[in-house]
């Protein structure tokens, strides 16, 4: 019986931490916060406008993407403004790779012997 991504295995936890990941991001608002900040900086007056959503509405998932890890808030006197979290990004990318594609370009041959590296405590 195949033990991967089973529960209290390394893969596990990855798919677990995948998983908080993928539901943050699951939210079109967060989605389209992320791509207007991949163009840059931005405080909350700039995002909210373009995205068409309150004020009080862009805050509440920007403080969703800022506990998660995402996106990183710098305070200038009263403004906040926000950015994208490329470590972390290129984190949870790498992540999604090799949770998902076996971190080899998801070739089924390597994921399987992968697991059975796995299986057999290496």
């Amino acid at each position: 019986m195949e033990k991967c991504c089973v529960k209290g295995t390394t893969e596990f936890k990855q798919l677990e931490e995948l998983s908080t990941y993928l539901r943050i991001i699951s939210d079109t608002n967060r989605l389209q916060i992320l791509c207007l900040l991949k163009k840059g900086e931005r405080c909350v007056c700039n995002i909210h406008e373009p995205l068409d959503i309150s004020q009080n509405l862009a805050s509440h998932h920007l403080k969703t993407l800022r506990d998660a890890g995402l996106v990183i808030a710098r305070r200038e006197g009263k403004w906040v403004h926000y950015r994208i979290d490329i470590g972390k990004l290129d984190y949870l990318t790498n992540l999604y790779n090799e949770v998902i594609l076996g971190g080899f370009n998801g070739d089924q041959s390597t994921r399987t012997g992968l697991c059975q590296l796995q299986e057999a405590g290496g």
